[in-house]
């Protein structure tokens, strides 16, 4: 275990994935919370050094996409909400994450990003909430998914503007329907305000796809969930996102959501260098079969399906490790793009690819030790241990 104090320390480690490339009997140095450097272990033999027992060590996990964990929903807008999902989410080796909000009135939105700003610097030792992810309110009412229609709005510029005042700049990323009335004015709006705009909850065409993407869109939310559904003469937003370089695409991938067979198609189509795999986590995640809250809805977990009060899937119970595991296990796909997926490629399509995802020099101590089945042993965030398996 690490030292938990700020002095430099060294780990010697069996298998580094930093991800891009794979270092084997390494040492990283750490110091003020950073990586200070790499080098093989025979290069450093100076001073106490830490001997690791974990199969694999990694950059932490991001997660862009999540609503909840433990009972609690970020929609609460409290201290207790934001904790509770740090320590689940630390458990699980992610490691920074992006607090996802819901459609709702507009003083329950606003409600939400007060608490957020008022609360996320005081969160403890878990993983770090980096900003706000707002999925919604300007969604389209025919692919809403669990979003209650009454609640969704055309695109909106000045109420934007006030969610980015209120939030005192935390929304860094907007899910938006880019077809509805107004929808490409405020994607250039928030661009141009330095928030990430995601494309989904849409009922485009790949034409009105493209136009976004043109706009500064460059993310797709949970790819092929309340998308307008791929057909060859009507190739939809899903045509888009697959075949243009330049978006990213939100992949949950837990076989409920998604078959492994469509996550096969992502894959190969976006590579692993643009698809981000995200949870779409609600307030049941790490918890029993029960009812759950999400924003003013209530949910029922069942079998690991989320579902709400009108048999709609609701998000998920997944976490980032799982996802891992799961490409790596039915897929087949390569550790190294399996873990990229969820670190270094979330990181650098929010524009913090030298602090976040990766481990580098100059990069956040932020770590996942992973034992042979690749299950989390125990998380560092900012050099120091926030969670270890008991």
């Amino acid at each position: 275990m690490a030292p938990q104090n700020d002095r430099p320390f060294k780990i010697r480690c069996p298998r580094i994935y930093t991800p891009d490339s794979v270092l084997t009997d390494s040492v990283l140095t750490i110091a003020g919370g950073r990586i200070a450097g790499i080098a093989p272990a025979l290069d450093s033999a100076d001073g106490e050094v830490i001997e690791e027992t974990a199969a694999v060590v990694a950059p932490g996990f991001v997660d862009l996409h999540i609503h909840g964990a433990r009972g609690r929903d970020v929609m609460d807008g409290t201290l207790d909400a934001l904790e509770a999902m740090s320590s689940a989410l630390a458990a699980h080796g992610t490691t920074a994450f992006l607090a996802t909000t819901l459609s709702a009135p507009y003083s329950d939105t606003e409600h939400a990003l007060r608490g957020y700003d008022a609360h996320h610097a005081q969160v403890g030792e878990g993983a770090r909430p980096i900003g706000i992810h707002m999925e919604g309110p300007y969604l389209n009412p025919v692919r809403r998914g669990t979003h209650d229609a009454s609640y969704l709005r055309q695109a909106d510029v000045p109420a934007f503007r006030r969610f980015l005042e209120v939030s005192r700049g935390a929304v860094k990323k907007m899910t938006v329907a880019p077809e509805m009335d107004h929808g490409l004015e405020l994607i250039r709006a928030a661009v141009a305000s330095g928030v990430q705009i995601s494309i989904g909850h849409s009922d485009a065409t790949v034409e009105q796809a493209r136009a976004a993407v043109d706009a500064g869109a460059l993310h797709a939310t949970h790819t092929f969930n309340a998308m307008r559904p791929f057909q060859q003469r009507d190739p939809g937003i899903l045509g888009l996102v697959l075949t243009d370089d330049r978006v990213y695409a939100e992949l949950i991938a837990d076989g409920v959501h998604v078959h492994f067979a469509a996550v096969d198609l992502l894959l190969r189509a976006k590579g692993a260098e643009r698809t981000i795999l995200i949870t779409d986590g609600l307030s049941a995640v790490d918890m029993p079969d029960g009812r759950y809250p999400l924003g003013d809805k209530t949910i029922v977990l069942q079998a690991g399906e989320c579902h709400d009060a009108d048999g709609r899937l609701a998000g998920s119970v997944l976490t980032l490790d799982r996802a891992v595991r799961n490409l790596v296990e039915i897929l087949g796909i390569p550790l190294e793009k399996a873990l990229s997926a969820a670190s270094a490629v979330p990181a650098r399509s929010m524009g913090m690819g030298a602090r976040k995802g990766v481990i580098a020099p100059g990069a956040d101590a932020d770590l996942v030790f992973l034992d042979e089945e690749l299950r989390v042993m125990k998380t560092m965030v900012a050099g120091r241990i926030v969670y270890e398996r008991p």
